[in-house]
Order: structure tokens, then sequence, then C-alpha cells
């Protein structure tokens, strides 16, 4: 059939689809006002507005259908690349990454107990009058958006806190476990318990063949290099391979017939073990090819797709949404209100409040249910906004109980282990103005550092020893042992614990590619040297900015912590004195700013300036005061 013949038959074939997409794109902006309210929730209003219940302009489409499948699996895919597996699973030593089994314990208990009780709620629920199935409603609330989780624990700054561990972990349990049972429950209520379910097994076997050979093959310094030099914007050979893993256990999810969100979810897992900490560009071009394109389109068909005739057909009906509220809260705080014995009773009922929020798997449940006869297309409708209901109302709930954080903290430098070099290394440090701690567990080297005036920190060198002295709180991380081995296992091990300034002293070359895996600074004296000289020749007064501390100027690299001034433009952010932003170093790119560069939450500032405020205004840009807050910004709102 040639392309004329098509288009006489289907001549308005893609207006649909430009209808969607010019929603996607102005349901932001409308809502950039109301940042407490998720774009999700206005682009499933949208939905509603322009679909069947309304306007009528837009109706299901096999081309509709089939972006909006992919947006599914998109928005599955990245659900699993948030799921950290460190956090679950032991490592090779049988502990977990984190070196605290009882975070994963006391959140499986959570999950455990909120399972049972999400079946007494579906069950009570059914009664009560929703047209749906009692495990399926079960699956909506032993499920948390931990797409909503993570940044509210992010905000409040308490990710690095055993509380906000817990939650995190809980979270991750809650998505991991549910979409499983999900996929088991479907397959049997389709066709019975038979053999064939076992089939289910090979996506399974799929996920542990790249779990066991993936991430030790990918860091492979010539595999690496490879994938590198074919990662330029013309092949993006990094972002093709994510997309094809997700395809193949898409449709080897179809093949054993589950839902493809399993299969979805498990490519995500499988791109979360592969990147490396130099892959976060990789990270946002998904997440924009996911939420710029496909994952809008899917939230906006399903307010299309939602039957609101049949929801308001029986008015009375409509309590069952308040009465989903009502019991999921039950369901989730009360697990956590018995586990988590640990905690304040304010933090409990905070943290169980917190995951009571209910989107991604939700709605995906809900579309599910649906189209397999699990949930009337009321009760589906029900789901969907209880869901948005959620989004809007437990994050205020749980800023309002959650206990404040104190978000003032010491910044310092932290040296492992005392040597010349790095006693040499702290003085020059000291004598910017910075503060050095070490951490030697040898009472001879440690005195040394104590005779020249430097702090030691009680702690060995493990994880639970690092996360314990503030190893998340440091502005660098200093490695300068003489043995490479030793430097090398140090780095991997701070590196899963901080995202922190790494520097380490190297002595044989042969350990660069994996310090460039690992995304941290490596020193070799004999090759920088040449550098430093060809500095001192061509820019004398850069080398003496940068090394002297007899001058009233410095150069300091600062983390933008500072939330307020996430957004700002350079030359809205009004410096005091003679302070200059050199440059700014985002995502591993190096920016030179101009004065309309934008500002973005986690950019490292190269900062030149006097003495006199330096420290006062690190500490402001950091987010540790607001000091100056009042007096250095004007018009925030100009973009």
């Amino acid at each position: 059939m040639t392309f004329s013949v098509l288009m006489s038959e289907e001549p308005n074939r893609f207006l649909p689809l430009v209808i969607v997409l010019l929603l996607a794109f102005v349901v932001p902006i409308l809502l950039s006002r109301f940042q407490r309210v998720p774009v999700v929730v206005g682009e499933i209003v949208a939905g509603i507005l322009v679909g069947p219940a309304f306007l009528g302009l837009v109706t299901e489409t096999p081309i509709l259908v089939f972006m909006q499948d992919i947006g599914l699996a998109f928005l599955m895919f990245l659900a699993g690349m948030e799921i950290n597996l460190d956090q679950l699973l032991p490592s090779r030593n049988g502990k977990s990454a984190g070196d605290e089994p009882q975070v994963v314990s006391s959140a499986l208990v959570v999950y455990a107990l909120t399972l049972a009780l999400a079946l007494a709620a579906g069950f009570l629920v059914v009664r009560s009058g929703a047209g749906g199935d009692t495990l399926l409603l079960a699956f909506v609330f032993t499920a948390t958006s931990l797409g909503v989780v993570l940044p509210t624990l992010k905000e409040r700054g308490m990710l690095s806190s055993r509380f906000g561990q817990f939650l995190l972990v809980s979270a991750t349990l809650a998505d991991f476990i549910t979409i499983i049972l999900l996929t088991v429950y479907v397959i049997t209520f389709d066709r019975g318990f038979d053999l064939e379910v076992l089939s289910l097994g090979l996506l399974f076997v799929a996920f542990l063949i790249f779990y066991r050979i993936g991430p030790s093959f990918v860091r492979r310094p010539r595999v690496r290099k490879f994938f590198d030099d074919l990662s330029r914007a013309t092949v993006q050979i990094k972002v093709r391979g994510a997309i094809l893993i997700m395809m193949l256990f898409v449709v080897l999810a179809e093949f054993v017939d589950a839902e493809l969100i399993l299969g979805a979810f498990l490519a995500g897992l499988i791109i979360s073990l592969l990147k490396g900490p130099e892959d976060e560009s990789l990270v946002e071009k998904l997440e924009a090819f996911g939420f710029g394109f496909f994952i809008p389109v899917f939230f906006i068909m399903v307010g299309v797709e939602l039957d609101l005739t049949a929801a308001f057909d029986a008015p009375s009906r409509l309590v069952i949404v308040l009465l989903l509220l009502v019991v999921a809260t039950v369901v989730k705080v009360v697990p956590v209100l018995l586990a988590g014995r640990s905690f304040s009773l304010r933090e409990r009922l905070a943290g169980g409040v917190l995951l009571n929020t209910h989107l991604s798997l939700e709605v995906a449940i809900a579309v599910i249910g649906l189209r397999t006869g699990l949930l009337d297309a009321a009760t589906s409708t029900f789901v969907v906004l209880f869901a948005l209901l959620t989004v809007l109302i437990m994050p205020l709930i749980f800023n309002v109980l959650a206990p404040l954080v104190v978000q003032i903290r010491s910044r310092f430098t932290l040296a492992i282990g005392v040597t010349d070099l790095s006693l040499a290394v702290a003085q020059e440090l000291r004598a910017h103005g910075d503060t050095v701690r070490f951490v030697e567990p040898q009472p001879s080297p440690a005195q040394r550092a104590i005779t020249s005036g430097f702090e030691v920190l009680a702690a060995d060198q493990t994880a639970e020893g690092l996360r314990s002295l503030g190893i998340a709180d440091t502005d660098s991380v200093l490695l300068l042992g003489e043995q490479d081995e030793e430097n090398l296992e140090l780095a991997k091990l701070v590196r899963q614990l901080c995202d922190s300034n790494v520097v380490v002293y190297v002595k044989d070359p042969e350990y660069l590619d994996s310090y460039e895996t690992l995304g941290v600074q490596p020193f070799i004296g004999a090759m920088f040297r040449a550098t430093i000289i060809a500095l001192l020749a061509r820019n004398p007064d850069a080398f003496r900015l940068l090394t002297s501390t007899n001058d009233e100027r410095d150069v300091m690299e600062v983390r933008l912590e500072n939330r307020s001034l996430a957004g700002v433009l350079v030359r809205n952010l009004r410096l005091p004195g003679d302070y200059l932003v050199m440059s700014i170093r985002r995502h591993g790119e190096l920016i030179v700013p101009h004065g309309n560069t934008v500002l973005e939450f986690g950019d490292r500032l190269t900062i030149l300036g006097s003495n006199e405020r330096m420290r006062e205004m690190k500490e402001w840009l950091e987010g540790r005061s607001g000091m100056l807050d009042t007096h250095s910004i004007t018009d925030m709102g100009v973009r």
C-alpha cells in the first residue's frame, strides 16, 4: 500500500497525537506558578478535558495506544533505574553495601505487615461497593511512589540519615515486590496456575545473567573506552543500548505472557547496575527522552480513558475515594508504627504518611485492572483519583509532621591516612582557611597529625565508620597513601558513601582507568609536573592566585545547595565585593558562565574573590546560612 493511499484513508490520524503533545507542552507552563501541584496531575486532568467525557477531541487511536504503551514501559523503566540494589541485595562478602542490615530487615517487616493489612483493606473496599478484585486493590495499597518519596526526602535533607534510609528502602521494597506479585497474579488470573507460569522465570534468569556479568564487563577499561568513544552527539551509543535493553525485556515479558511493566522495570534495574558515576548524562538523556515525550502521552491518555460517567452515575459511590484514602493511610502508618520502634513516634507517623503516596505504579494497576476486567470502569477511575490525592496531600502532611533536620553542618576536607604528603597538603589547605580532619587508626601516625594541630577522628576505615563521622558532609576526600591497591579500594568505598570531590595519589598509571570509572580525581606527580610548569610559564598570575596564601584573594569551589538560588540568572546573583563566578561544573561538563546562565541545584561554582566574606558566602551558597539571601538577589523570577 502506497503512502498516498494511507493518507487518503486516514488523513487526520496524527491530529490526536498533535493535540496530546500540545497538552504535554502547555500543562507544565500553566502549572509553573503552582509548584506544589505535580505535573502528572495536570496531565491527567488535561486528558479528561479533551477526552470523551468533555470536549471529545481525543479518543483511542492505534497510534496513541502504541505511544501509551511505550510511555508506560518508559515510566516503569525509569522507576527501575531509581532502585539501588546495593541497599537490598548482599554484596560478594555477604554484607549489604550500606552495612546496615537492620534497615533492610525492618523494611521487610513493614512490607509484610502492609501486605497483610492491604488484603483486609481490599476485602473491605470491595464489600463497601467497589467493583473490583480484592487482591488487585491490595496491590494498590502496598505500592508506594518512589518518585515522590525520593525527592521529598532530598528536599528535607534526610537521605543521609538512618530514618531517611529506612523510608527509602521501605519505598524501594514496596515497588520491587509489588510489581513482581502483581505480574504473577495477573498471569495466574488470566490462565490459571500451570507449568507455563514458570516461564516467567525466563525474565529473572535474563536479569540474573546481566546482574552477574554485566557490571564487570562494562567496567573493563577497553569496553568503557569503546562506549565513551561512541557516545558523541550523532551516535549516543549508551542511550541506544539502554533503550535496546528496555525493549528486549519488554518483548521477553510479552513472550512469557507477563505484563510489559515487569520487563521494563527489570531493564531499569539493569541500567542502574551498569551505569557508573560518570554516566549522569546518560540518566539525564533517558529521563529527557521519557519525560519529554512518551510518559506525558501515557498520563494524558490515562485521563482520556477515565470513565467519569461510570463514576458519577452513582454519586454515592464517590465515597469510595475517601474510603480508599482513609484505609490506605491506616495500611501504611500502622506497620511503620510497629516495625520502626527505634525511631520517635513523630518520625514514625510522618514516615507512614509519606509511604502512603501513590502514583506511577498505582495508575498502571488501574489501567491494567480495567484492561483485564479485574476492575470496573468506575473503580479504575476511583483508584486514579485516589492516587492523585495522595500525591497532593501526603507530602504536605509529612513536611508538617517530620522533625526539622538541622542543615547547618560543618563542612570539611577529610584525609584518610596520615602520610608526609597528606600532612603537607593539609597544611596548605589550612593556610587557605579550610578545615581538615584525618582518619587514622594507627596511634603513631595519628599522633603526628595531632602534633601538627589537626583533629583525628576515631573511626575505622569501613562504611559504617566513615558514615558515622559525617563523610556525606565533606567538601573533599583525600586518599594520599603509598599503596595503589589500598587507595583504589578506599576510593570505591568512599564513592558509595558520598558524592564529594575525591582526590587520590597514584603511583602506577595502570590504575587511571579504574579511577576514571569511579569518577574520582587521580594525581600523578610525573604527569602533572609538565602541566604545572606550563601554567607557570603561560599564566604566572593565575598560578599565584591559586597557590598564594599571603594575598587577600582566594579561589574556592562551592556546591550550590541553596534551593532558593536554583533557577536564578548569574547576573541576578549580586555577590558582595569583588567576587566573580569563574566557571560552573554541571554533570561533568565545564561551563564558562555569562550573565544569562541559569544556576541549577547541584552546580559546582568556582568563585574568585576576597577572603573577607568567602567563608560566609560559601555557607550561603551551600544552603547552610541565610545571611545573604535578603541582600544578594534581585528579581528572582527573571529567567
